[in-house]
């Protein structure tokens, strides 16, 4: 199994180890479901990649676990954080995102 060091934009020194698979996948998700200029809440992200997989037809072995899209959605967000390719806006609460112009 291939794995991808995962930055946390909250803890700059810490890296996670993530299956590269996986987080591809949530990555892609992520990106296309992300609005450009609006903003999304998480759990409207998560709501929209869990849509998003089911409609690419992933496997469900790929995330078997109740919660693994959710943990995998959420470590990818501060990974894409941490690389400057999503931002939350600041003082939300919920917390929201969009991605970052480029």
């Amino acid at each position: 199994m291939s794995t991808i060091k995962g930055k946390n934009i909250n803890h700059p020194n810490h890296t996670e180890n993530l299956n590269s698979e996986k987080y591809a996948i949530i990555r892609e998700a992520i990106l296309h479901v992300l609005p450009l200029g609006s903003s999304m809440s998480f759990e409207d992200l998560e709501t929209d990649v869990e849509a998003y997989i089911a409609e690419k037809q992933v496997p469900k072995e790929m995330f078997p676990k109740p919660g693994s899209i959710r943990w995998y959605c959420k470590a990818v967000q501060l990974d894409l954080e941490a690389r400057n390719e999503v931002e939350r806006l600041p003082r939300q609460s919920p917390l929201r995102l969009r991605k970052v112009r480029t």
